[in-house]
């Protein structure tokens, strides 16, 4: 605001320097009392007057509990002002109330008017600007002013009485206006340079400095010249200038600035809804749209102003589930308007514009004002994916259901196995990567012969634990491996999805000839531990996997084991994994080598298999496998 207190100054600096150029160059001044003159000089003192008036209504207007006490001085003020200018102008020579009144009482209302603007911008430097915080203040201010007022006009009447006729007052005026010069410059002074160590606030800057330097050059003005046209009229256009200021900027202040503000806050509030994800619209008392976000005419496909105003239900909330009609006094959204209560719906269903619906959940709000409904806030969001989500959910719990089932027997059998008093050292260690295991194994005691075999099948899950109580089927019955692996892969071949296969290890040891009869069908080679000689066997596969060829036809091999020798089997998620595609065993052989034989075939199994998943840096990421049989 710095600018207009120098405006201000440089105007004032002119008009004076016009005036006191006039005066030293001897152009004379018309006389005060010529017609023209006494109708602008009517116009001007009019026009001031009613600006003043306008002021204080202004300041009045916009004042509330919480504001400083600035606009209630200013209204007060302005008022007294504008009120004394008007008296002046009345009491005119040749206008109406002078001719019960005198000159002197004319140029006293005009004096104490502008004594009243000094004492004005005092006030307001000298109030601490605290806010307002008495209910009926505003209403007690105006009361003071019209006390004042009346209190003045009352006093010039009684001094015109009471005062000798021979008392010449516009001599006390001229040294009146002396030292209002002197009291506007002073304040002037003291705002610029009085200050200096004090930074003025935005008020003094923009209200106090401009006006005081507009009515410092007004009473310069009246002081550099005689009387007369020029100097009198520049005199009130310079005070013209300081009403039109103040009058213009209370407006932009306190007119213009708080619909700005309302308008600014609305575009914020507007740019808020917009950003959020869900819909929201709002329904008169009619039920007639009254604003809608863009998420809102997004979801439902209409643009703003093909819904806003209109009757929103018959649009997008015409028809329910069931295809049954949905009558507008039955929606939640209007017993809202009626009860004023909050309601949410979880599940329901909108309309957009192409005539499709899709599933929302909504939540009602009423706007309620002074205890009355004005309308009802709805929020929505389309809940066409969690529904999805919901549906999968289901299908997963019923599927886990399944799995739990497949699981059950899957332990049925490994538990099965365990219960089994078996006559020979054997140590199994199987851990199911996920819920299901996709590994095999089995042990079965026939007289003297013991039947055992080890397997791994592909695509796991709940075919596999079928498949795998087809094995256990198929190793119950008195046949050779081969015989076995046979019926297996004939089984698998018809029954199984072309991508799925087995591979499978199958056994049978008997204890009085320590012969060992076996097939594998594209199974990992299994390892013989010679005890005598302390070297390692790998029993190589003798058939292809299970499953793919129908004619597939496999071999056995028989071997004469020695006491302490050991048979280690495995599947190949103990030495494999998927970022190292290697598959040479080298961690299971030295585990192997590391161990300590002494130990039974259980014990050696669990030292085994944690010293092989120890030794692999990487993360398991298969069922893993490992059967161990001591002679």
């Amino acid at each position: 605001m710095i600018h207009h207190a120098r405006g201000a100054f440089l105007f004032g600096l002119l008009l004076v320097a016009v005036v006191i150029g006039k005066t030293l160059l001897g152009f004379p001044d018309s006389n005060t009392e010529a017609p023209i003159y006494l109708v602008v000089y009517i116009i001007l003192t009019v026009t001031s007057s009613f600006i003043a008036l306008m002021i204080a209504v202004q300041a009045w207007l916009y004042t509330r509990i919480g504001d400083s006490y600035n606009n209630i001085i200013l209204a007060g003020i302005f008022l007294a002002i504008g009120l004394f200018d008007l008296f002046h102008l009345l009491t005119f020579p040749g206008m109406p109330a002078s001719f019960f009144t005198t000159p002197e009482m004319s140029r006293d209302f005009w004096f104490i008017a502008r004594v009243t603007e000094l004492g004005m911008l005092l006030l307001l430097i000298l109030q601490r600007r605290q806010p307002i915080q008495l209910q009926n203040f505003k209403g007690a201010s105006i009361l003071v002013t019209i006390f004042y007022i009346v209190s003045v006009v009352s006093l010039i009447f009684v001094l015109q009485a009471v005062l000798p006729e021979q008392v010449e007052t516009r001599y006390y005026i001229r040294i009146g206006l002396f030292l209002l010069a002197v009291g506007h410059i002073g304040v002037v002074l003291w705002l610029k340079f009085g200050r200096k160590e004090l930074k003025l606030t935005t008020f003094e800057n923009s209200f106090i400095l401009p006006i005081a330097i507009y009515y410092m050059f007004f009473y310069l003005v009246l002081l550099s010249g005689a009387p007369g046209h020029i100097t009198y009229i520049g005199a009130h256009l310079m005070k013209m200038g300081a009403l039109v200021y103040l009058f213009i900027l209370l407006y932009i202040q306190f007119g213009e600035k708080p619909y700005r503000e309302i308008e600014q806050l609305s575009e914020t509030y507007e740019r808020f809804l917009n950003t959020v994800g869900e819909g929201i619209f709002g329904v008169d008392l009619q039920g007639r749209l009254t604003f809608i976000n863009d998420a809102a005419s997004k979801m439902l496909g209409f643009r703003r102003d093909e819904l806003v105003g209109r009757l929103i239900h018959p649009i997008i909330h015409h028809t329910k589930k069931n295809g049954r009609p949905h009558y507008m006094e039955d929606s939640p959204i209007y017993l809202s308007l009626e009860t004023a209560e909050y309601s949410f719906v979880a599940e329901d269903q909108f309309w957009r514009k192409d005539g499709k619906s899709f599933p929302i959940e909504y939540f009602v709000q009423p706007v309620v004002e002074r205890g009355a409904t004005q309308g009802v806030l709805v929020t929505f969001k389309d809940i066409t994916e969690p529904l999805k989500l919901r549906a999968l959910e289901r299908e997963h719990q019923a599927v886990q259901v399944e799995i739990g089932l497949a699981a059950k027997v899957q332990q049925d059998l490994f538990d099965a196995m365990e219960r089994t008093a078996l006559p020979l050292d054997m140590g199994v260690v199987s851990k199911a990567f996920k819920e299901l295991n996709g590994d095999f194994y089995t042990v079965i005691p026939h007289g003297e012969e013991i039947v055992f075999g080890v397997a791994d099948v592909s695509g796991k899950g709940i075919p596999a634990a079928i498949q795998m109580t087809m094995m256990q089927f198929a190793m119950e019955l008195r046949e050779s491996p081969a015989a076995v692996l046979s019926k297996i892969n004939s089984f698998s071949h018809t029954y199984m999805e072309a991508s799925r296969f087995i591979t499978m290890f199958k056994g049978s040891y008997n204890q009085q000839t320590r012969v060992l009869c076996y097939g594998s069908a594209g199974h990992e080679p299994g390892i013989l531990y010679n005890y005598k000689t302390k070297t390692y066997r790998e029993l190589m596969p003798t058939g292809p996997l299970l499953g793919i060829l129908e004619d597939a036809t496999f071999q056995e091999k028989r071997l004469e084991l020695e006491e302490g020798d050991i048979l280690v089997l495995f599947t190949d998620g103990l030495t494999e994994r998927k970022k190292n595609k290697s598959d040479d065993g080298e961690h299971l052989r030295r585990a192997l080598e590391e161990a300590d034989f002494s130990q039974s075939a259980a014990e050696l199994a669990k030292a085994i298999f944690s010293r092989v998943n120890t030794l692999e840096p990487l993360p398991v990421e298969d069922d893993q496998t490992l059967f161990i049989l001591k002679v």
